[in-house]
């Protein structure tokens, strides 16, 4: 065997090496309860099946848990279109989750707490603008306060505060659901994409 040919075989064994080493670096593993907690998400130890639910997406179809089937991931996040804080910015947040993350298997909801002002028109305009494919829920407002007691998000009735901006104080989670209609954890504030990213590619792994 040739000294040359000794040569070419070493270095492609080391380009070989280096290229399969960043590989995976660059896979999605399968995070601890403790890495999963630095990141944000508190996943439960045990799954809870959702309860029965009958909603109506912004076009006007029917929504119920069976609809979760068709994803591996579910993000539910309850609040509606005129809120002037807290919901803008976990729709943008929502937003830079789904440009991190390149697949198919994930769906994003908004639930509306506001069915009285918001319609399905102005709830299609408003999640729509964040991104085409998010997705607004609304429905009876006693269906959906049902649903968020269930997943532990509460509200209180609207108020107007100094500036004269319609209120609704809220919980400010979002939640994540599997496949088979069971939370599977909750996303806390301070909300950051890189972290969520990360848990998110944790989740799809382990599903």
């Amino acid at each position: 065997m040739s000294k040359n040919f000794l040569t070419v075989l070493l270095f492609a064994v080391v380009v070989f090496l280096s290229f399969y080493s960043v590989w995976r670096i660059s896979q999605p593993r399968v995070l601890s309860q403790d890495e999963m907690k630095v990141n944000g998400f508190y996943q439960y130890g045990s799954f809870e099946e959702l309860r029965d639910f009958k909603l109506i997406d912004h076009n006007g179809n029917n929504f119920t848990k069976e609809n979760f089937t068709s994803n591996d991931l579910n993000f539910l996040y309850f609040g509606y279109s005129s809120c002037p804080t807290e919901c803008p910015v976990m729709m943008s947040v929502m937003k830079q989750v789904y440009e991190k993350i390149e697949t198919d298997k994930i769906a994003y909801f908004l639930v509306s707490f506001d069915p009285e002002i918001d319609t399905l028109d102005r709830l299609k305009n408003y999640v729509t603008a964040f991104n085409p494919d998010f997705i607004g829920l609304s429905g009876e407002i006693s269906e959906v306060v049902k649903l968020g007691y269930q997943l532990g998000v509460e509200k209180l009735a609207p108020m107007e505060n100094h500036m004269k901006q319609r209120v609704i104080s809220h919980t400010n989670h979002l939640i994540v659901v599997n496949k088979k209609g069971e939370v599977i954890g909750i996303f806390k504030a301070p909300f950051e994409s890189s972290a969520m990213a990360l848990v998110i590619k944790s989740l799809l792994v382990s599903q």
